[in-house]
């Protein structure tokens, strides 16, 4: 879907900044709606197509995190960023995986802001089609015997724009690129992402996925866009016990 198409639901206990990113998204042809805390909000989606969600965290009546946990329980398709100063509230890894597609702290710019609803409104073969303009300073790698055995031995789990990868290897949040061999398969699957949490004591790494090569780009679309899971980027690969992978393995 096209930015000017959308109709984006604005969420946010502060009437100045309400009006001012409701300005930036009108601006670029959006129809926006606004709501001053979550049950404003659940209303206003119970009685209209809403494509985006933009909301606070921290607000009085109904939090950010509620609201989007009920969003999700009810089956609304409307998908959800949040827009927070409150760093110690909101955890990257607990977001993603209760289905959030993009976090950002305030005070927010215009340009990001608008840059991340675009990309939640773009289909993901669309999305993934071309490598993103920043470059990856890091590689992260790793072989598995194969796709079912890398699922079942909990050293990967995929959601619907992400993965959740066991790892050791030590990497910062941002952009990286993507080497993932499977070897019954037969499939080298290289792309990029974006790290957007690291969890070191399980060894585990959250990672959106920004791009995938055109061989396996079909391939991986065909095992994330089926996923009934609301996770965005699952939290954990989901098993107790499993052997680390470093780089190559």
């Amino acid at each position: 879907m096209q930015l000017k198409d959308a109709i984006i639901l604005l969420v946010d206990d502060e009437p100045d900044l309400r009006t001012i990113i409701a300005e930036w998204f009108r601006r670029e042809g959006c129809h926006v709606l606004v709501a001053e805390d979550g049950v404003q909000a659940l209303s206003i989606i119970s009685t209209n197509q809403v494509d985006v969600v933009v909301s606070d965290v921290r607000m009085p009546v109904m939090d950010g995190i509620t609201l989007l946990k009920k969003i999700k329980a009810s089956g609304y398709k409307s998908s959800v960023m949040f827009v927070s100063g409150f760093t110690d509230v909101i955890k990257p890894r607990e977001s993603y995986d209760l289905g959030v597609e993009a976090v950002m702290s305030k005070p927010v710019d215009r340009r990001h802001l608008v840059a991340a609803v675009t990309r939640i409104l773009a289909e993901r073969d669309e999305l993934w089609r071309f490598p993103p303009g920043e470059k990856a300073q890091a590689i992260l790698d790793a072989t598995f015997d194969s796709l079912a055995a890398a699922l079942g031995q909990g050293l990967l789990k995929l959601g619907r724009g992400g993965l959740c990868i066991h790892s050791t290897r030590k990497l910062a949040e941002g952009p990286v690129d993507l080497v993932l061999d499977f070897k019954v398969e037969k499939r080298r699957v290289t792309g990029q992402g974006i790290v957007r949490w690291i969890a070191s004591s399980e060894a585990e790494i959250g990672v959106e996925i920004t791009y995938i090569d055109d061989h396996n780009r079909a391939w991986i679309l065909s095992l994330t866009a089926p996923n009934k899971s609301v996770s965005f980027i699952p939290r954990t690969t989901a098993v107790a016990i499993a052997p680390a992978l470093g780089a190559g393995g």
